[in-house]
């Protein structure tokens, strides 16, 4: 079945399937996915500043943002640079120096149908080392819901097959 990406409708977050396997699925505000392709433009004195032409320069990373709700400390934990987390707190350092490739992993989204989450691997979109960081603000009134806003920057991936690989929609190949 060629890779089909859903028209709408939420979806759940996996990251680290093949180790801790934390499962985000309560997210409120909309998962949203980016990526972009860079150019340079090329331009000749006679054009003026008119680009003749245009050369690829790379990408940005992929980035997936998370608005996190209603979710366990427990794995709140996997998404702060340098928390732990007790039976009912979390505490939160200062993370300074810290590279954080070694420890980027795989992260899927799956689509959520009639409240179904999606077990077709065509339809999943996967960034193949991800490293997740918070940029939360929360409010304390009664107008609106807190979020941790999760912030998943992808890398080219180092594994075999997928070397410089930054994401895929589908099965792998």
């Amino acid at each position: 079945m060629p890779a089909q990406i859903k028209d709408l409708g939420p979806c759940v977050v996996v990251w680290d399937p093949d180790g801790d396997n934390i499962s985000f699925q309560k997210t409120f505000g909309g998962v949203t996915f980016r990526y972009e392709e860079l150019r340079a433009g090329i331009k000749e004195d006679q054009q003026g500043e008119t680009d003749v032409d245009e050369v690829k320069t790379g990408v940005t990373n992929p980035e997936l943002e998370v608005p996190l709700t209603r979710e366990e400390v427990a794995n709140l934990e996997y998404c702060f640079g340098n928390a732990s987390a007790g039976a009912s707190n979390l505490k939160v350092s200062n993370p300074v120096g810290g590279a954080v490739f070694a420890d980027a992993k795989e992260v899927i989204v799956k689509p959520i149908v009639d409240g179904v989450v999606s077990v077709t691997a065509s339809e999943w979109l996967h960034i193949h080392r991800a490293y997740p960081r918070i940029n939360m603000e929360l409010a304390y009134d009664n107008s609106g819901q807190r979020v941790f806003n999760t912030i998943f920057k992808g890398f080219p991936d180092d594994a075999s097959g997928q070397v410089n690989e930054m994401f895929r929609i589908g099965e792998a190949s």
